[in-house]
């Protein structure tokens, strides 16, 4: 009836054209015998098909959870072909590179990663279904999903038997993505060596992950396991499988029994829970009913491992074991503290531990603590403390200590740190009454970015400490996270002009120290009245505004002295670096930076124009922006000696007012060689050219003051006048 109804429906009305057919599919991992796996690592974090038809890559489909449990649907208007689905592969690059109606199916199948990859959001794994026909039924298909990885376990079930070091050698650094018949290694791999030495605290009756690898054949894979048992020590070696199949796990099993000794090699099933857990050959288990275990503290199913959240709190446990055994802790966990205990609950529950809990911070790692069940000397049992990391990271500048704070220590501005959380739980910022929101929370993707802010001309910014405070809490609100974070508000006067924030004033001291440069508050003048301010001022007062001269690479500032009969900058070298190829961020306090072409070509019309002499006029720039220009000269003395003539610039723009001043610079180190109406500027971007003002006193030269684009060496001093470096976050204009 619908497709009759079509048929009838008025010419003039628009084809609406395919519309998405809805497609329900339940995804299971499973084991290499096709049990559902329900380890925490296959859980399905996100999920993206990629229809193929005909070989060729036709659409990409996210997939959306419908809220209860394995059930995803995918959206396609032709689903036809092949749907290829990759579950848990946001880490994995090479999946950035697919083009639809461009990449084949081949290309498709012969994407790699290498195992960090395949494992950075639980275990990728891979299925594929076939979509011809799945438009015609609403029942969801099921789909089985194998992980891209191997995994290869260690085991000791021999209390004499102390492993003390695994080496497996010759394993590939990259493997397939996508299930593709027979296992095969990308050319691009190479091979490398896996070992994990257990220094004092040797493995003994225990079972644990080594490693997880890519589906790989064996190509000279061996194995070397050091053991020490029966008083001597014991190098046991075997060789791999010839293929090493994803999905799968391959058991190194190590005995110590005469003869009988030497380490197997086992192929099995990926084991349910976590593979940190302890292994279920040991005695010793936790009573759980006797046990005092918190919400969120859980047990697995062989009671042998405590899995304990990253919130504080405090539980106690009671183990069951031979009577007369006693609990050895081994290993520790900062902040964590474990306390035996001796209970007399009759034969089998022999021994207790007491155990508290910090709050585990954000940036922690799954963190582990051995409870040793042990009787006359002899190991009977293991029980394992997990202790899980803070489900919130952290990565960046932004690295809490162990009192929960941040405290930079200096100024600093930008992405602080990026900042991922577990879905329910909520990110904010809190400030103290009076404090400027000087951080931000940005959303990026799945993440939020955390900016540290810049408040142009702020009062405040003389070194005090700023402090805010960033806030994590569940959807209830009823678990709340605080952490400090500070650091040292400094910042120069500014002026915006062109576009560009500018430094009022040129550096002076160490360029990296803002206490040796002049500060927001200690600003002498307001923009506009700058220029007839430094005409005025003593000449003391004039010598410390006009700043230093530098080299490029030396930080220190090259004052200017008197040595009894000539002037000259004390400290300049023979040589410098190139402030054209240096680095604009290391010749300046945190923030700021050397100014590039672009920044001085604002104030010229062109790489040699004639400012023109004392007095005001108006002129276009390069870019046809009108500039008023006023020049004023004034005599000077320093040291009680004649310095002479030097000229103060002034350049408006709108109501933007810039003012450019110095004490010309210095070509050799000898004293009296100083061009004192010639400022070199120092300028980025450039290896041999640098702006300059060229100027003359009104009586030698009436009329010249010249603003050139020129080839100078980078012996001769520079006059240091900073921009702000860009920043994204500004706060409080």
């Amino acid at each position: 009836m619908l497709l009759s109804a079509a048929g009838c429906a008025d010419d003039g009305m628009p084809d609406a054209g395919p519309v998405a057919t809805p497609l329900s599919v339940r995804l299971h991992a499973v084991t290499p015998d096709g049990a559902d796996a329900a380890d925490p690592g296959s859980a399905i974090r996100t999920v993206t098909g990629y229809r193929f038809e005909e070989g060729v890559l036709r659409e990409v489909i996210p997939g959306v959870s419908s809220g209860s449990g394995d059930l995803y649907t995918f959206s396609s208007a032709t689903p036809r072909g092949e749907l290829r689905l990759a579950v848990n592969a946001a880490g994995v690059g090479s999946f950035g590179t697919l083009v639809p109606e461009a990449t084949s199916l081949e290309t498709f199948l012969r994407l790699d990663a290498t195992p960090d990859e395949l494992t950075h959001d639980g275990f990728v794994m891979t299925g594929t279904l076939l979509l011809d026909g799945a438009g015609l039924s609403t029942a969801p298909r099921s789909v089985n999903l194998r992980r891209s990885v191997a995994r290869i376990d260690l085991l000791s079930r021999d209390a004499e038997v102390e492993v003390h070091s695994v080496t497996i050698r010759r394993i590939a650094d990259r493997g397939y993505v996508a299930e593709n018949g027979a296992p095969a290694t990308p050319s691009s791999a190479s091979r490398t060596d896996f070992r994990r030495d257990y220094g004092d605290a040797p493995l003994v009756m225990s079972r644990e992950t080594l490693l997880c690898l890519c589906e790989q054949p064996n190509d000279g894979m061996e194995v070397e396991v050091v053991t020490r048992f029966d008083g001597g020590w014991h190098r046991l070696k075997n060789t791999l499988p010839a293929q090493l199949l994803r999905n799968t796990v391959y058991t190194l099993e190590v005995r110590g029994r005469g003869a009988d000794a030497g380490v197997t090699v086992t192929a099995g099933s990926w084991e349910e829970g976590s593979t940190a857990e302890s292994a279920p050959i040991l005695r010793g288990v936790v009573d759980a009913g006797a046990s005092e275990l918190p919400d969120g503290v859980r047990l697995n199913a062989a009671c042998d491992t405590v899995y304990i959240p990253h919130v504080a709190g405090a539980l106690r446990l009671v183990l069951r074991a031979e009577a007369g055994s006693e609990v050895i802790v081994d290993g520790e966990v900062r902040g964590v503290r474990v306390t035996p205990e001796r209970v007399t609950r009759g034969l089998e529950t022999v021994a207790a531990v007491s155990v508290t809990t910090p709050l585990r911070m954000p940036g922690t790692k799954d963190e582990y603590i051995g409870l040793t069940l042990a009787r006359d000397g002899v190991m009977s049992g293991r029980v394992t403390l997990v202790f899980a990391a803070n489900p919130v990271r952290i990565e960046g500048l932004l690295q809490l200590d162990e009192t929960g704070a941040c405290d930079f220590g200096r100024y600093i501005e930008g992405e602080l740190a990026r900042i991922s959380a577990p879905e329910g739980v909520e990110l904010r910022l809190e400030f103290a009454s009076g404090e400027p929101r000087w951080m931000a929370l940005v959303p990026d993707g799945d993440a939020f970015r955390l900016l540290g802010g810049w408040k142009p001309n702020d009062p405040q910014a003389d070194g005090r400490v700023q402090e805010g405070f960033l806030v994590i809490a569940d959807a209830g609100g009823s678990a709340v996270e605080r952490y400090a974070v500070r650091r040292r508000n400094w910042g120069l006067p500014v002026v915006n002009i062109g576009g560009t924030w500018w430094c009022k004033y040129n550096l002076r001291g160490d360029v990296s120290r803002y206490e040796d440069q002049v500060l927001i508050a200690d600003d002498p003048a307001g923009d506009a009245d700058l220029a007839d301010y430094l005409i005025a001022a003593d000449d003391a007062d004039l010598l410390a505004l006009l700043g230093d001269q530098y080299q490029a690479g030396n930080p220190q500032g090259l004052p200017l002295r008197h040595d009894g009969s000539a002037f000259y900058h004390e400290g300049m070298a023979s040589s410098g670096q190139n402030f054209g190829v240096l680095d604009p961020t290391a010749m300046a306090p945190c923030g700021y930076q050397v100014p590039d072409y672009d920044d001085y070509a604002f104030f010229t019309r062109s790489e040699n124009y004639n400012l023109g002499g004392v007095g005001e006029r108006t002129f276009r720039n390069a870019t046809g922006e009108e500039l008023t220009i006023r020049i004023q000269e004034r005599e000077t003395e320093f040291f009680g000696h004649a310095y002479g003539t030097i000229a103060v610039y002034e350049f408006r723009s709108g109501n933007s007012v810039w003012v450019l001043a110095g004490l010309g610079h210095q070509w050799t180190p000898a004293a009296g060689n100083i061009a004192r109406m010639s400022l070199l500027l120092a300028t980025y971007g450039n290896a041999s050219k640098t702006w300059m003002m060229e100027g003359y006193a009104n009586a030698d030269r009436p009329g010249q003051n010249w603003f050139k684009f020129v080839a100078n060496n980078s012996t001769k001093t520079r006059v240091l006048r900073c921009v702000k470096t860009p920043v994204e976050y500004i706060y409080g204009e």
